[in-house]
């Protein structure tokens, strides 16, 4: 599902790009994302995603997610997982 994700404080939501609900249909804390090794889009991720597309997998509560941004995008979101408070454990493979 297309998205846009805002980063607010330890959390960020994720809204529906197609949607009418005010309200994020994801949040996910800080704390809980585990990432894990990027990877490039193959098969049909090539055609459904921009060019420039990079697949960065997590695991969250146990679930794993896979999200697709730019890689300018995943270099911010790596940053904004490393760049936790102090004595919160930092979850970057």
């Amino acid at each position: 599902m297309y998205g846009v994700a805002r980063y607010s404080g330890d959390e960020i939501a994720w809204f529906r790009v197609f949607s009418y609900a005010p309200r994020p249909r994801r949040v996910l804390e800080r704390s809980s994302i585990v990432a894990l090794e990027r990877r490039m889009p193959a098969g049909e991720e090539e055609l459904a995603l921009l060019s420039d597309a990079v697949i960065q997998p997590c695991m969250y509560e146990g679930v794993r997610l896979e999200l697709a941004m730019s890689e300018d995008a995943r270099t911010g979101f790596m940053a904004w997982l490393e760049a936790a408070p102090p004595g919160q454990r930092v979850n970057v493979a």
